[in-house]
């Protein structure tokens, strides 16, 4: 248990086995070169180190640690050579943990397991001989951790063990290091979400005869381990032993069962041919030291601009989060797009920023709202180009870049002047229509990086909410102070308009009237005509007043067919030319809709007041409306003023 626990606290502590510097170079080597890199080539590359092929198991996904196919050539298939260049590149020149000779050592034993497990599998019509192979190379993993945790340690303790068996090895490592292999590379397996087959093979490596006997009848995969056990055997035969002078125990029945009807000598001189063979598949084809030194500088330039790179996708990802608070922040204050757009534009390192718009009836793109960093060419408001008018074009965000052979692509980038952009569609704000920001370094700048397109999605979505929040909000106030029947200011509008008109004028020498009006005779409409006619005469009746009123009156609807215009910066004689103009144009829009309303006349009466310093609000009202009710008495169709 002790032992267990002491292995359980080193594995955080081994990231990775190490690679040879040789078999590093020339992956890297082979994911650095321009045209197309063949996966049969990185696959042979990892058949002749297994830290390599390792880190390569450890990324692929497959499920709960089960591999459909335990192959490295299926590995490397499935992670692709853009992960597989991620991994070079991340991955350190090393300087051997242990030392030089001892590190071959176990890297050949390791690949000699492995051509041998593959070579009796194939003519044991076993069904997959690269299943096979690969769990042989596998099963090293522990002494390779072990020499990579340990060095020196494990070099004295593999000369203390010469000339006797891996069961001394394994209790002089126990002994002196509190762990030995087996159990470091079990815990590693589990650690590291290995393929669960390749813990059989090591949990069963040196068991006994009858433990795999037993444990074939219980379970499916035993084959493997059989054929891993066997290859181990021809691997000690060829002279590629866990130490110097190890000493093979007798043959177990599975093996022997294996062996039987095949010829070891010559499985033998196939395994010593297979690690000369294999090995070389991990030397750089760069000889000279200006080579070497190239390809170094090539790892360096792409490696830097993958960090630089990672760095602009972290710090987009961490301006959505400041994107999103400052949104929150203006919740209400108005249409948040401009804002919204200049923080993202700086906060993500872009120079410009620009709000497209797609009219959909039209078949058009517009630049409706710019920004730009100093000194950058701001995209001129309002360019307007045909553009393709389909809801899926530019659905989702997205980098649009000059070689991607999309004509939608190409029309925005022509549009704003750059050879590459990220967009990101925001939600329909505006029926028939579609939005988009688009965000750019600028005419000469370089492209987005992978990564800047989600962020700028997310910051999208976060402005189309507050676009819409803030579109019901205007909605919610148009509710509370348009009238929704004529669109007349309501009655609470008004309230609040005249109070503020009246603290004014106290404070300055303007004067301010008030002219309230009432249709005359206006039941007459609903009960001969109907309420729809009623309500028509009374929409078209603002929309008279409206017409011939300042720019800074107000209509408003005072209540049933009541309505009041106030006047601002009038005296009392001017609105009451104002009055009686408002007057004439009703009875004139009268006999001109005669044939609507059946010819019965149309007309109001009116009352006009000029607020007296000091009075309120409902005292100055109620002098107006004395002198409708005076226009009404004398007649109708007429004005008067108050007392």
């Amino acid at each position: 248990m002790q032992s267990l626990h002491k292995a359980q606290l080193l594995v955080p502590a081994l990231r990775s086995l190490p690679s040879p510097s040789d078999a590093v170079l020339r992956l890297l080597e082979l994911t650095l070169e321009v045209e197309k890199v063949a996966l049969r080539e990185i696959a042979a590359l990892l058949r002749a180190d297994p830290g390599l092929a390792l880190e390569v198991l450890r990324r692929v996904e497959h499920g709960p640690r089960r591999m459909p196919v335990f192959s490295l050539e299926w590995a490397a298939k499935s992670l692709g050579v853009e992960r597989i260049r991620e991994l070079a590149l991340r991955t350190e020149l090393p300087e051997d943990a242990a030392p030089h000779d001892a590190a071959d050592a176990l890297r050949n034993h390791a690949i000699a397991c492995a051509c041998a497990a593959a070579e009796i599998a194939s003519r044991a019509d076993y069904a997959e001989p690269e299943a096979a192979y690969a769990a042989g190379l596998m099963r090293s993993i522990g002494p390779l951790a072990l020499a990579a945790l340990f060095p020196r340690e494990w070099g004295d303790l593999r000369a203390q063990a010469a000339g006797g068996t891996v069961a001394q090895l394994l209790d002089l490592e126990r002994a002196h290091l509190g762990i030995d292999h087996e159990q470091l590379g079990l815990l590693l397996v589990d650690a590291w979400n290995l393929p669960v087959e390749l813990e059989d093979v090591l949990a069963f490596a040196d068991s006994p005869s009858e433990q795999i006997e037993l444990q074939t009848r219980r379970r499916k995969n035993m084959s493997l381990v059989s054929l891993t056990r066997a290859g181990a055997r021809i691997a000690e035969r060829a002279g590629f032993t866990l130490f110097a002078g190890e000493v093979a125990s007798e043959p177990p029945t599975d093996v022997r069962k294996l062996l039987a009807n095949l010829d070891e000598n010559e499985l033998v001189a196939g395994v010593r041919a297979g690690v000369e063979r294999i090995a070389g598949c991990a030397h750089p084809r760069a000889t000279r030291p200006e080579q070497v030194a190239r390809t170094l500088r090539d790892w360096n330039r792409e490696l830097g601009a993958r960090l630089r790179q990672s760095e602009r996708q972290l710090r987009a990802e961490e301006s959505v989060n400041g994107v999103l608070q400052y949104g929150l922040q203006r919740l209400g204050d108005g249409d948040p797009l401009p804002g919204v757009m200049f923080h993202a534009m700086e906060s993500m390192g872009f120079r410009r920023m620009t709000c497209l718009e797609v009219d959909l009836a039209q078949g058009t793109i517009t630049t409706r709202l710019t920004c730009a960093s100093s000194g950058a060419a701001r995209v001129i408001e309002g360019t307007c180009a045909p553009f393709p008018s389909e809801h899926a074009v530019l659905g989702t965000p997205c980098i649009l870049q000059r070689d991607d052979r999309v004509a939608e692509h190409q029309l925005v980038l022509e549009l704003v002047g750059v050879s590459a952009a990220v967009v990101a569609p925001l939600q329909v704000v505006t029926p028939g229509k579609r939005s988009f920001l688009l965000a750019d370094y600028g005419p000469a700048g370089a492209a987005p990086a992978e990564g800047e397109e989600r962020c700028l999605g997310i910051i999208a979505d976060q402005a189309s909410l507050l676009l819409r929040y803030e579109q019901l909000t205007r909605e919610k106030e148009r509710l509370a102070t348009q009238d929704p029947l004529t669109g007349a200011a309501t009655r609470r509008r008004l309230m609040d308009r005249l109070e503020f008109l009246m603290l004014q004028t106290e404070r300055t020498k303007f004067e301010l009237s008030l002219v309230i009006m009432d249709l005359d005779h206006f039941k007459r409409f609903n009960d001969t005509m109907g309420h729809q006619v009623g309500d028509r005469l009374l929409q078209d009746l603002v929309d008279v007043l409206t017409a011939h009123v300042r720019r800074g009156d107000l209509v408003a609807r005072y209540g049933g067919e009541e309505f009041i215009v106030l006047l601002p910066n009038c005296d009392l004689e001017h609105a009451f030319t104002v009055a009686d103009g408002l007057r004439q144009r009703v009875f004139d829009y009268g006999v001109a809709s005669a044939a609507i309303y059946s010819s019965t006349p149309v007309s109001i009466s009116l009352g006009v007041a000029t607020y007296v310093r000091g009075e309120t609000a409902t005292a100055l009202i109620g002098r107006a409306d004395a002198a409708l009710y005076a226009a009404k008495h004398n007649g109708r169709n007429r004005v008067e003023r108050a007392a």
